[in-house]
């Protein structure tokens, strides 16, 4: 997938869901990810990024809502 490609289905996502949304499944993800891994200082940094994903959307959502 290109860069261009990836960015064209990020505007149709954004059709059906608020740009806050978008980062917390992509947090949802991150946090998977961290709590499959055998290392425990990657398992903690998926954890961190989940949590500032999730507060930078409730940001974007507050700052730009829909």
């Amino acid at each position: 997938m290109t860069e261009r490609m990836a960015k064209e289905q990020l505007r149709a996502m954004l059709g059906s869901f608020t740009a806050g949304t978008v980062l917390h499944l992509l947090a949802e993800v991150i946090r998977a990810d961290a709590d499959e891994s055998d290392d425990p200082v990657a398992g903690e940094r998926g954890r961190a990024v989940e949590s500032a994903l999730l507060v930078v959307g409730l940001g974007i959502d507050a700052a730009h809502p829909r």
